[in-house]
């Protein structure tokens, strides 16, 4: 439990570092793209406002002693993803909240690799979940963890999928975890 208090405050303390460091100077720093794997890390680029919905607990694969509402609902997620990036990663801030009344709010990490007009981005975070009628997930600091896909289109918005997991790993007992899929849409926020 220690070890996960620790790592959870850690987590934070960079997430807040990462949003406090996002200024101008920043940007200048890291504004170009990386070549990477056959495509580029994706320097700065405008905020986003990343719409989504899907469902909740696609993966039913739970111990009995957790069947308590254990089945799929849908869920809708919003994003803001800073565009100001340092080294191609940058943060964002969401919420989740599904048809049982489940709401997951996060902070997290992000980067974005481009292949042409495919854009895939990881995004790696923590955040507190509040159950009401939803699964139980064994507590509220949870992690989260993501990977979506999207085409970008001639206007800059992205339509996509995206898998995300949401588990306490172990900090809570029990630590069921769940899976989502979501459909997403998002936009550039040009000022």
């Amino acid at each position: 439990m220690v070890i996960g208090g620790r790592l959870a405050g850690g987590l934070l303390i960079l997430t807040a570092a990462l949003l406090a460091a996002g200024g101008p100077a920043a940007a200048a720093e890291s504004s170009a793209d990386i070549p990477f794997l056959g495509g580029k890390l994706l320097g700065a680029r405008p905020d986003r406002v990343a719409l989504a919905a899907g469902a909740f607990n696609v993966i039913r694969n739970d111990e009995e002693s957790n069947l308590k509402n254990n089945d799929i609902s849908f869920v809708g997620q919003a994003e803001y993803q800073l565009g100001r990036k340092w080294y191609g990663l940058a943060p964002l801030a969401g919420i989740m909240a599904n048809a049982d009344g489940g709401v997951f709010g996060y902070g997290a990490v992000y980067l974005d690799l481009a292949f042409g007009d495919w854009v895939i981005t990881p995004s790696f975070g923590l955040g507190g979940y509040g159950r009401n009628n939803s699964k139980n997930l064994g507590g509220i600091f949870q992690f989260y963890a993501s990977l979506g896909a999207a085409y970008q289109l001639v206007n800059g918005s992205r339509l996509g999928l995206q898998m995300s997991h949401v588990s306490n790993a172990w900090t809570h007992d029990p630590n069921p975890g769940v899976e989502v899929a979501l459909v997403t849409y998002s936009i550039p926020i040009v000022y």
